[in-house]
C-alpha cells in the first residue's frame, strides 16, 4: 500500500521527539507506535508487539545483541584487569597536551579498523583516562571515536563493512562470484565520504577547526574540570574507579591482538572472533591471575549490564527499521527524488538522498540490501560511472552509522564514553553535517568528471 506522504512520519516523530526531550528511548517507542497505526490502522497494537518480538529473535538483531554482549564483557575485563589504566598510563607519558591526546586519539583509532563496533568500545575505553587529564570533554572524545569508525572501516578492503557489502555486490550480479572483494576495491577511490570524514576528524583535533555550537558549551564545562556531561541520568554504564587498579599492558593489547586475528581468520566473522577473544581473555587473566575466577565471571556478567541499555536501544532501532520496511520509506524517497537525476548530477542527488534516508532510519547495512539493487541499476540507466555509485550508496550508509541519533554506532559510542546517545548524537551533529555538505559538493565535481 503506497501511505504518500505518511511514510515519512514516524521517522521524523523520533527526530523530533529526541531533539526536544534530549532522550532515545522514549523517541523510539513513539516512532514505532506511529508507523504501527500508520501502515496497519486497528490492528497497530498487535504489530507493534509482533515488531518487537522479531527484533529481538530475528538472526540479524540477534547476532547484533551477541557481538555488543560479548564485545562488552571483553572490555570490562580489560578494565578491570587494570589493562586499559596501564595503556592509558603508557600515552600519558608521550602526550604532553590537550592537541596531541586529541591526535592520539585519532591515531589509536587507525588502528582498530576491523569493525566499527570494537573501535567505538575499545578507543572509549582506552582513551577516558588520556583526555579526561587534560580536561577534553567526553562529547569531544565522542566525535574523535566516531569519526574514525564507519569512514575508516569503509576504506579498507580488510574490514566487516568490506566483507558485507562486497557480498552484496556478489549476490546482485554487480560483480561476479568470488570477485566481491575485487569490485569493491574499485570503488575505493570515490568513497569520498570516508576520507574527508577521517581528515576533517584530524582537522578538528588539531585545533584547525574549532569546537562548535553545543560542542563550544561542553569544552567549556569540561574546562572548568566536569567532563562527563552533568544530565547522563544514570542511562550509561557506570564510571569504573580506575586510579587503584594496577595491571599490564599486555592486558589491554593482547586481547584485542587476538580478536582482530580471530575475526580476520573468521573470514571477518565478528561474532567468532569476540567469541574467540573472550575465551582467550579468560584463560589468560586466569593463568597470570590478572583476575581471580570470580572476579574474572564478575567482569563477563558486568560487562553484559553495561550494555543493557544500548542493546534495548538497538532493539527499538531494529523495530522501527521493520515499520520503515513495510511502509516502503527507501523506495518511496528515491523514487521521489529520481527524476532530478541526471548523469552529472546523479552522484550527488543519490548521495544527499541515500544518507539522508540513513540518518532518518539509522540503517546502515539494511539500507545496502535495499538500496544497492536500485541505485546500481539506476546508474546504469544513466551510463554514469558503476563504482562510483556503489561508494556513494556505501558512503551514505556510512554517513548514517555516523550521524544518526540513534544508529547502533552512536548508542556504542555514547556508552563507551559514558555520556548520553543524544548528548553525543547533538554535540557532533555541526561536525557531521559539514562532512555531509563537503561530501555532496566533491560528488557534483565528481559527477561531471566521470
Amino acid at each position: 500500500m503506497d501511505h504518500g506522504i505518511w511514510t515519512i512520519v514516524p521517522v521524523l516523530v523520533v527526530i523530533v521527539l529526541a531533539v526536544v526531550t534530549r532522550s532515545s528511548f522514549e523517541p523510539l517507542v513513539a516512532g514505532i507506535l506511529t508507523g504501527c497505526v500508520i501502515a496497519y490502522g486497528k490492528d497497530f497494537l498487535d504489530k507493534f508487539i509482533q515488531h518487537l518480538t522479531t527484533a529481538l529473535t530475528d538472526p540479524n538483531s540477534g547476532w547484533v545483541i551477541l557481538v555488543c554482549m560479548l564485545y562488552g564483557s571483553l572490555i570490562t575485563m580489560m578494565i578491570r584487569s587494570g589493562g586499559t589504566v596501564a595503556f592509558g598510563n603508557m600515552l600519558l607519558k608521550q602526550v604532553k597536551s590537550r592537541r596531541s591526546a586529541m591526535v592520539y586519539t585519532w591515531v589509536l583509532g587507525l588502528f582498530l579498523f576491523i569493525d566499527d563496533y570494537l573501535h567505538s568500545l575499545a578507543l572509549g575505553a582506552a582513551m577516558k583516562k588520556v583526555t579526561d587529564r587534560f580536561k577534553i570533554s567526553r562529547e569531544m572524545l565522542a566525535y574523535l571515536v566516531h569519526a574514525t569508525s564507519a569512514p575508516l572501516c569503509i576504506l579498507l578492503p580488510v574490514s566487516t563493512w568490506s566483507i558485507f557489502i562486497s557480498r552484496i555486490l556478489e549476490q546482485n550480479g554487480i560483480a561476479d562470484a568470488g570477485q566481491g572483494m575485487q569490485a569493491y576495491i574499485r570503488s575505493i577511490p570515490f568513497m569520498v565520504f570516508g576520507f574527508i570524514g577521517i581528515l576533517f576528524a584530524l582537522f578538528v583535533a588539531g585545533g584547525l577547526i574549532p569546537a562548535l555550537w553545543k560542542m563550544k558549551q561542553a569544552e567549556h564545562r569540561a574546562a572548568g574540570g566536569q567532563v562527563i556531561p552533568p544530565d547522563q541520568g544514570g542511562l550509561t554504564p557506570p564510571e569504573e574507579d580506575l586510579e587503584n587498579l594496577t595491571g599490564k599492558i599486555s592486558y589491554f593489547l593482547l586481547p584485542l591482538a587476538v580478536l582482530m586475528a580471530a575475526t580476520i581468520y573468521f573470514d571477518f566473522d565478528a561474532l567468532k572472533g569476540a567469541l574467540i577473544a573472550n575465551f582467550f581473555t579468560f584463560i589468560y587473566f586466569a593463568s597470570s591471575r590478572a583476575l581471580s575466577l570470580r572476579q574474572i565471571s564478575g567482569a563477563i556478567l558486568g560487562g553484559f549490564n553495561t550494555i543493557l541499555f544500548p542493546i534495548i536501544l538497538v532493539i527499538l532501532a531494529f523495530a522501527l527499521k521493520l515499520v520503515n520496511d513495510d511502509l516502503q520509506l527507501v523506495q518511496y524517497v528515491i523514487n521521489g527524488v529520481s527524476p532530478l537525476m541526471s548523469k552529472e548530477m546523479f552522484p550527488a542527488v543519490a548521495f544527499i538522498t541515500l544518507a539522508t534516508i540513513a540518518f532518518l532510519t539509522g540503517s546502515s547495512w539494511d539500507l545496502y540490501v535495499i538500496a544497492i539493487p536500485i541505485i546500481i541499476p539506476l546508474a546504469q540507466s544513466l551510463d554514469a560511472n558503476v563504482w562510483m555509485a556503489v561508494s556513494v550508496v556505501v558512503g551514505a550508509g556510512a554517513f548514517g552509522s555516523n550521524a544518526a541519533f540513534y544508529s547502533d554506532s552512536t548508542i556504542l559510542t555514547a556508552a563507551s564514553t559514558n555520556i548520553p546517545t543524544m548528548t553525543h548524537g547533538i554535540t557532533q551533529l555541526p561536525y557531521t553535517a559539514t562532512v555531509l555538505a563537503l561530501t555532496t559538493l566533491a560528488y557534483v565535481v565528481m559527477g561531471h568528471l566521470f
